[in-house]
């Protein structure tokens, strides 16, 4: 697969726009989709038939302060199918409550967790590529985002799971791996 990255804060939605619909237009005719949003499975799940398309990082803090541009980075193209947030945080109860806000006010089908970023000013203070180093810490935040995306589905009648993933790297470095 190729990853293909919008400018930070600038084409996020649109970026993805294209991508879907570049994406969709190579499709058989009998497999593009009809109409816009989440198209059901028989078994309950939501089907993206021209891909998943995942926003740009967002900071799990100023999502929970409700930062403006934030809230903007969180808003979808009505026209995609499944909704796919990515969530940067360090700390398992800011996490859950960005999950919460995400999942109760139906902003997300689904969440992604970035622990990936391999840039030197998030992993020195111990976040993307370097918090898996901390097994304890990085439990706890996917113990926590899990547990809040179930509560909140329950809290508001989804009649859908919202599904929790998370993105990593092999490793900090060649001499710190951590995927295993």
């Amino acid at each position: 697969p190729v990853e293909l990255a919008p400018m930070a804060g600038v084409t996020n939605a649109s970026f993805r726009r294209l991508c879907r619909e570049m994406a969709e237009a190579a499709l058989p005719e009998s497999l593009r989709p009809s109409h816009p949003g989440p198209l059901p499975t028989p078994d309950g799940g939501l089907l993206a038939p021209a891909g998943l398309y995942v926003t740009e990082m967002v900071t799990t803090r100023a999502l929970v302060e409700r930062n403006e541009r934030t809230l903007a980075m969180v808003r979808t193209d009505p026209a995609e199918r499944v909704r796919s947030i990515q969530l940067y945080g360090v700390d398992p109860a800011t996490v859950g409550a960005a999950v919460r806000i995400l999942v109760e006010e139906d902003l997300a089908d689904h969440i992604d967790l970035n622990f990936g970023c391999p840039v030197p000013k998030v992993t020195r203070k111990g976040g993307g590529a370097a918090l898996p180093w901390k097994r304890d810490l990085l439990a706890a935040i996917l113990t926590e985002a899990v547990r809040a995306s179930e509560a909140a589905v329950r809290a508001v009648g989804r009649a859908r799971q919202v599904p929790v993933t998370m993105k990593m790297r092999l490793g900090i470095d060649e001499e710190h791996e951590t995927f295993l």
